[in-house]
């Protein structure tokens, strides 16, 4: 079970299958942008996490291992315009 670093600019399919959110940093260009993690493989179904993102400081967010926020479908991440995002997850 190996951490994945990924990092987007663009909404993306992180992996398909169950794991874990591990944590992320994003930063926006863009005033009151909105990150959406949906367990899923598309940008749609149940949002596992969602936050607003407003410039100058990123948003940097680590779950303990208590608190990591679980997956079934799939992870997918929905960046609105001027964000980008580095994520670590764990696939199982």
């Amino acid at each position: 079970m190996a951490d994945i670093v990924s990092t987007h600019t663009a909404s993306a399919l992180l992996h398909t299958g169950s794991g874990q959110l591990i944590g992320l940093v994003i930063t926006s260009s863009a005033a009151n942008a909105v990150v959406t993690i949906y367990d899923n493989t598309a940008g749609s179904g149940t949002v596992i996490f969602q936050a607003v993102v407003s410039t100058p400081q990123p948003l940097v967010i680590f779950f303990a291992d208590r608190f990591v926020i679980k997956y079934a479908t799939g992870l997918y991440l929905n960046l609105a315009s001027g964000l980008s995002a580095v994520v670590w997850s764990r696939q199982l």
